[in-house]
């Protein structure tokens, strides 16, 4: 399996919307994948949503570390839509990670360009009901 970078099921929409030349990034609690180096630049990687596959991406620069309350501003202008404030990514990675986040708490930044979007492979949930379309 690629290595990965996954989004809840609510920006799916939105992801497959984005375009191909903008830097976009994510945050993740901890500094583990920092540490170990766990994206590299240059690398393609999947991005999913609710751990489905919609489309590759390419990393961009470095990892990043940083608290929450240093985010940039042109970082959190690389976010997504909703999550564009310090207080907006506080309650999602608190509401994510169901776990206690504030603005001493660190982050691992990951930046990466989508690739463009190849219909046939874009994963989705089975339906519920069983049918085939």
């Amino acid at each position: 399996m690629a290595k990965a970078i996954n989004w809840p099921a609510e920006f799916r929409d939105e992801i497959l919307a984005e375009d191909t030349e903008s830097i976009f990034c994510a945050f993740r609690l901890g500094t583990l994948y920092y540490e170990g180096g766990y994206w590299t630049p240059g690398e393609e990687v999947d991005i999913r949503c609710n751990h489905l596959k919609i489309r590759r991406a390419v990393v961009e620069g470095d990892l990043q570390r940083c608290r929450v309350g240093d985010l940039s501003p042109d970082l959190l202008a690389r976010q997504k839509g909703r999550l564009q404030s310090i207080p907006a990514v506080i309650a999602f990675l608190t509401e994510t990670y169901d776990r206690p986040v504030d603005e001493n708490t660190e982050l691992t930044v990951v930046c990466y360009r989508n690739l463009p979007v190849v219909p046939e492979n874009v994963e989705s949930e089975p339906d519920p009901t069983g049918r085939h379309f």
